[in-house]
């Protein structure tokens, strides 16, 4: 299955498992400086808003900021991060749980460009191979990452090189994952 297909099962899912923890549509605080496609701006009460993820009319794409850097993402990164805007979402697997990352709106795409540029330009200057963080874990600094190159999914620690494969399909790992209602 496709990485956007799981992707939007994973946030369906997630949906889901808030309207039925909660009995009404997931909430968030409206921030009038970072407004979403995600909200019902209809819904706003008392600062917050009702909110769900939402399918970009156009993709968002990673290949500029590849060739700016001089690498080839993997395609699969592009169908992660360019397919939908939405909060972070928690998974849960036999692999342990995560926050996968999302974009909230195309700001937060652009602000994700600038942090992998960083993370990039980290991994160049400890002289290893380039990943992207596409989650975060219970530990502070260890991330789940995409391999650029061979699309494996890992777990590293900040500054260090993946210690752990988790799977060689982002895809395949997504398949592995559940969502969470944790809050």
């Amino acid at each position: 299955m496709a990485v956007q297909q799981v992707l939007k099962q994973l946030l369906n899912q997630w949906h889901e498992k808030a309207v039925n923890h909660t009995g009404s549509e997931p909430l968030i605080e409206h921030d009038e400086q970072w407004p979403s496609p995600c909200e019902n701006m209809s819904s706003l009460n008392e600062g917050l808003v009702q909110w769900q993820h939402v399918e970009r009319t156009e993709q968002g794409d990673l290949t500029q900021l590849a060739d700016a850097l001089e690498l080839t993402f993997h395609p699969s990164i592009n169908a992660f991060y360019g397919a939908f805007y939405s909060n972070n979402v928690p998974v849960t697997s036999h692999f342990g749980q995560f926050e996968l990352l999302q974009a909230w709106n195309e700001d937060d795409f652009e602000r994700l460009q600038q942090n992998i540029t960083g993370h990039i330009l980290m991994k160049r200057k400890l002289k290893q191979p380039p990943t992207i963080f596409i989650g975060l874990t219970e530990e502070e600094d260890l991330l789940l990452t995409l391999d650029c190159t061979s699309g494996d999914v890992c777990l590293e620690y900040v500054g260090k090189k993946p210690h752990k494969v988790l799977t060689h399909d982002l895809a395949e790992f997504l398949e592995y994952c559940t969502a969470e209602y944790r809050y």
